[in-house]
């Protein structure tokens, strides 16, 4: 969910991207509609999401921290290995902003072109001789080709958008998928958790059955094991 489905504060007349997409991502996820639009109208949706994963663990296992207590130690290693993952989300978050955010030099740019114009223009005339009528042609050729590369490059300058082409990462859509994975893997542990549960009634209603059979006190082995 590191990807920001548009602009919330996009200017008036331009599209806000995805916001539909965004709201029907996390639909279901917040309990309450007001945090839904929170998220929504944040400015900077991952971080708002990031916040709101730690403030949901915090009220969920407790605050943390050095000085506070929990019950068991498996409570505490479990809260630390969450909260670990939740904020280790803010890693790749900057890196992907880094490369969003740092353009090549403009001098370095303003070079390139400069000396591209200056090759194309002078094409036509080094190889007029040489090639004759066939030079508009090829002149053509080797300005498209020139010029794509430029145009490639200023494209895969920025890999991440709001509305991503084919030239861009979908980061929507490996959130979507990542999104499918983690339902699949929870719905997966509460059927297990479901099964184990009634595995385990049915061995205590087979273990006290057993022992009321024989009109006997159940053994203490029984008797450990149905308790």
């Amino acid at each position: 969910m590191l990807h920001l489905w548009g602009d919330a504060h996009a200017p008036r007349g331009r599209p806000r991207g995805r916001e539909a997409a965004f709201s029907a991502m996390v639909e279901g996820v917040f309990a309450d509609p007001s945090t839904l639009a929170t998220m929504t109208a944040a400015k900077h949706r991952p971080l708002a999401l990031i916040e709101h994963a730690q403030a949901a663990l915090h009220e969920a296992l407790g605050p943390g921290g050095t000085d506070v207590k929990h019950e068991s130690p498996l409570e505490a290693i479990v809260f630390q290995r969450l909260l670990d993952s939740i904020q280790g989300l803010g890693v790749p978050l900057g890196g992907c902003e880094r490369i969003q955010g740092t353009p090549l030099p403009y001098v370095y740019v303003a070079h390139l072109r400069s000396f591209l114009i200056v090759v194309l223009c002078a094409v036509p005339f080094l190889f007029a001789c040489e090639w004759q009528w066939a030079t508009i042609p090829l002149s053509l050729l080797v300005a498209v080709a020139l010029l794509g590369i430029e145009a490639a490059s200023v494209e895969c300058e920025r890999p991440f958008s709001s509305s991503p082409s084919k030239n861009h990462h979908d980061l929507e859509r490996f959130a979507v998928l990542l999104s499918t994975e983690v339902s699949h893997m929870l719905q997966r542990a509460e059927a297990r958790a479901a099964a184990g549960a009634q595995q385990s009634g049915r061995e205590r209603a087979a273990c006290m059955e057993g022992g009321a059979g024989t009109g006997a006190p159940a053994p203490r082995v029984w008797v450990a094991k149905c308790t």
